[in-house]
């Protein structure tokens, strides 16, 4: 969200522009009555960002800042912004020069309640991982966007077939495997840009792409092997993995009197016979699986006792439910 122009050292909404010191109270006052106006519409807003990429500066709506100004005005106005937690920074690759003042600075800290980023070149820079400061100061670590679609070569025709081989590797072998690195990594929130697009979650019906407007698309069957599953609330749990199940990428979670794993396996075999070995006994056990044949279908299982036994296919994510 950022002010009006005239609020900032370019005079402009768009291409940056840094927020002028003599209007940090008013751009306090401009992000609450935006959260107070949402409530007012029944509309609670948990979480609110100070800033979408301080450290980009686009033809559209942006503004700069700096790590050290985001941590000086969380501190000296971030408790303005009532019925709320603070987000900084997002920065485009999580770039912790952005976030590490306000983790550091006690008074910073006290009013920001969530740590975020896009993953943009987050992995190449070698921060698609733990971030120490945040877990130390316990701020859930947030990756607030990404968009992704090389597969179509900036503009082939591909998104509406569901058997179509680029979309399926680029969905498995880059999506899907940041999702489970991000999991891996203790972020709380992996947020896709966007839900409803030709390349997305659900196609918007653009015929040059070859969707139907509405209707799931692959990509969107993927991920909801996570967020169908794995529901706000839900606590990340450890797992120990045979050797026998080294191609598989797992990780698992706990809530509503169940335990979930989700399953990559991106290798080109199948694992069959995988027995997952619970704490407890089970008494109902799902197996759901998307791959570039099958979208979220249901999967036999086979339960005894404590243990389950599913087939993981070539190429696939799979999500386990099992109920204690």
């Amino acid at each position: 969200m950022d002010g009006p122009a005239a609020w900032k050292s370019n005079n402009s909404r768009t291409n940056g522009g840094k927020l002028l010191p003599d209007y940090y109270d008013d751009y306090a006052n401009h992000l609450n009555s935006y959260v107070q106006y949402m409530r007012g519409q029944g509309v609670a807003i948990d979480v609110t960002s100070v800033q979408n990429e301080p450290d980009w500066h686009p033809d559209y709506d942006s503004m700069d800042w700096s790590g050290t100004e985001l941590a000086s005005w969380a501190c000296a106005q971030g408790a303005k912004v009532q019925n709320t937690k603070l987000l900084v920074a997002e920065a485009v690759n999580l770039n912790y020069g952005y976030t590490d003042p306000a983790l550091n600075d006690a008074c910073a800290r006290a009013n920001v309640g969530y740590i975020g980023g896009h993953l943009y070149g987050t992995e190449s820079a070698g921060r698609l991982g733990p971030y120490p400061l945040a877990a130390q100061y316990n701020k859930p670590v947030w990756m607030t966007e990404w968009n992704l679609h090389a597969a179509d070569g900036d503009g082939a025709a591909i998104w509406g077939d569901p058997a179509n081989q680029a979309v399926w590797n680029e969905t498995l072998d880059d999506i899907m495997r940041t999702v489970h690195r991000s999991m891996e990594a203790n972020w709380s929130a992996y947020i896709w840009w966007y839900g409803k697009r030709f390349y997305s979650f659900i196609g918007d019906g653009e015929a040059a792409y070859g969707t139907t407007a509405g209707a799931p698309l692959k990509r969107g069957y993927a991920f909801s092997q996570y967020s169908k599953y794995v529901r706000p609330g839900y606590q990340r749990i450890g797992l120990t993995k045979s050797t026998k199940a080294s191609p598989l990428e797992i990780t698992a979670y706990a809530g509503g009197g169940k335990l979930t794993l989700v399953i990559l396996n991106r290798s080109t075999s199948a694992v069959n016979n995988a027995v997952i070995q619970a704490p407890q006994a089970i008494t109902k056990a799902e197996h759901y699986l998307t791959s570039q044949t099958q979208s979220a279908a249901g999967q036999p299982t086979t339960v005894s006792g404590s243990t389950v036994s599913v087939n993981v296919a070539a190429r696939s994510i799979s999500t386990v439910v099992l109920t204690l």
